[in-house]
């Protein structure tokens, strides 16, 4: 395994076609890892966000991207499970830097739960260790999907099981982010 701190690749944005941005791998990223990582559906995602007309960050031309660095890439199997990269990205106005790292990890599902018993409703809530938190959590059922293209609705069915031991059945399942306005692309960010 090969690392080394000068790893490099150039990307050229549609919105910034005269100024190519570097993506450097930080020491310790192997070779193979930053191919992984810049070829990733986790990456490129990123990069069509930063340009979508509905919200892109560099969309109006205010902002340019100048550099990434790629920090750390976790792989489950043979996918990226979690990439850590800082993005250098610059306000034209200001000359002044956005706050640019990004922990980036594919498409997970969470499911809500309710169980009613004498006019009371419940919510099914699993122990997990959370070792970021240094604690035992109480947390929906939940799960990361084994692939970008995946079943959402079989991933949270067989997180149920795995999770809690119960069997549901795909047709009772209800989809909540179908309730989402369209421009959150039917998804739900915890956190910025």
């Amino acid at each position: 395994m090969s690392s080394s701190s000068s790893l490099t690749h150039s990307i050229t944005l549609p919105s910034q076609p005269n100024e190519p941005v570097r993506v450097n791998a930080a020491e310790g990223v192997s070779s193979s890892d930053f191919r992984d990582a810049i070829d990733s559906c986790l990456f490129k995602n990123w990069l069509k966000n930063l340009e979508s007309e509905k919200g892109g960050i560099l969309s109006d031309g205010s902002m340019t991207l100048k550099q990434v660095l790629i920090q750390g890439v976790d792989m489950f199997g043979k996918r990226i499970g979690f990439l850590k990269f800082k993005a250098d990205i610059l306000d034209k106005e200001t000359g002044q830097k956005v706050p640019g790292i990004v922990f980036a990890r594919g498409p997970a599902v969470a499911v809500l739960i309710l169980l009613e018993s004498d006019g009371e409703t419940y919510a099914v809530l699993t122990e997990q260790v959370r070792v970021p938190t240094g604690k035992i959590v109480l947390e929906l059922p939940a799960g990361m999907l084994d692939d970008d293209e995946g079943d959402f609705v079989g991933t949270a069915v067989r997180e149920v099981e795995e999770e809690i031991g119960i069997n549901l059945k795909k047709e009772n399942m209800v989809d909540l982010t179908a309730f989402l306005d369209p421009l959150t692309s039917h998804r739900i960010f915890p956190s910025p």
